[in-house]
């Protein structure tokens, strides 16, 4: 069933905020439907294993002077103490320090629960950081020496969402499908098959699918340094009739001899001849370029080389008739082998794992 926000979401520059609206979207349904509040607190209290009480003010990125970092939702009592933080996250990473953080901002005694929410592909990535982060062992929950009062727990939002369809309001339960469908297309962990190599060329239609598949292989092979932001460069063509999409792209950088030559990836308007939206490129301004186009054009890689003034095109293969997780592994894969050449073996290797990105 096609849904309004599920529409929307498939829009390029909708999609390119996913965490914002949905952490957004579901303080919203939390504050506009008391019934769903009332759900949720009573799951975690499950989840948790301890009583926190019921009738919790709802708010997003809470501000508190004392500290740096703002979770993404809060619930508070009426003296205004918070005693839920929930941090979500689609595929950004988790900041140095973050979920300690937010622990900090409970009140000594009073028990309280920090929910770190990740789509399901990332539930063992977070579960790992909450146990090296808190240095506790087990499974969920989990109680902080340091914080005796407080319990982590770590939930995907697949299970929020069941949690949360047990309400029996019809407006807030026609509202709950519209947000599923559009987290669902933001995560970029729904991503339907490709029907035909024919739906490439019509990548635009289709441009969030395209975008969080790139955004989560070029996460992926950010090994060696800190996660840089996906940016946007203007091309110097656009297919004539369409508005410009320009290119969006993560750079990644990797040692090689005694200097780190960068390389990106992202979505863009396929070059002529070529019908996939996704591209890795060398810019002719990176250390080594000489080097690396050299063994590039000497690899089995060479008939897929796309030479510009700027640089090395090259195209990624996005299988057809692959659900989502295939597209990403498919994808992944050739990338790591575009690095081996150019790099030589061993190098950039990624550590795949069910992550978001």
């Amino acid at each position: 069933m096609s849904t309004l926000l599920g529409h929307l979401a498939q829009w390029g520059g909708f999609s390119f905020q996913g965490e914002v609206l949905c952490t957004q979207g579901l303080c919203y349904l939390l504050k506009e439907h008391g019934e769903a509040g009332s759900v949720l607190t009573a799951e975690i209290e499950v989840r948790s294993g301890i009583q926190i009480g019921k009738g919790f003010r709802w708010r997003s990125e809470a501000f508190d002077p004392c500290f740096k970092d703002r979770p993404d939702l809060e619930a508070s009592g009426a003296d205004g103490i918070p005693v839920i933080e929930i941090e979500a996250k689609l595929g950004a990473s988790f900041g140095q320090g973050q979920l300690e953080s937010y622990v900090k901002r409970f009140a000594v005694g009073r028990p309280s629960v920090l929910v770190v929410l990740v789509p399901r592909p990332r539930v063992k990535e977070a579960t790992e950081l909450v146990t090296r982060t808190f240095e506790v062992s087990g499974p969920s929950p989990w109680q902080p020496a340091k914080y005796p009062h407080a319990r982590v727990i770590v939930v995907s939002w697949d299970e929020i969402l069941a949690t949360l369809r047990q309400s029996s309001s019809p407006r807030f339960l026609l509202e709950l499908e519209q947000f599923d469908a559009m987290y669902r297309v933001l995560s970029g962990y729904d991503i339907p098959p490709l029907a035909g190599r024919e739906e490439l060329l019509r990548w635009r239609e289709r441009e969030a699918d395209f975008f969080n598949l790139a955004e989560r292989v070029s996460k992926a092979l950010t090994t060696h340094h800190k996660l840089f932001p996906m940016g946007l460069e203007p091309l110097e063509q656009t297919p004539e009739g369409l508005e410009p999409r320009g290119y969006r792209r993560r750079y990644i950088c990797l040692p090689m001899g005694d200097s780190t030559p960068c390389f990106s990836l992202g979505t863009r308007d396929p070059f002529q001849g070529y019908d996939t939206p996704i591209w890795m490129r060398f810019h002719s301004k990176t250390a080594y370029f000489p080097l690396i186009k050299q063994r590039l054009k000497s690899s089995t890689l060479e008939p897929r080389l796309l030479s510009t003034p700027g640089g090395e095109w090259i195209p990624l293969d996005v299988p057809v008739g692959k659900e989502g997780e295939e597209m990403f592994t498919t994808l992944l894969a050739e990338a790591e082998e575009v690095i081996r050449v150019a790099y030589g073996e061993g190098a950039g290797k990624a550590v795949t794992q069910p992550s978001g990105s």
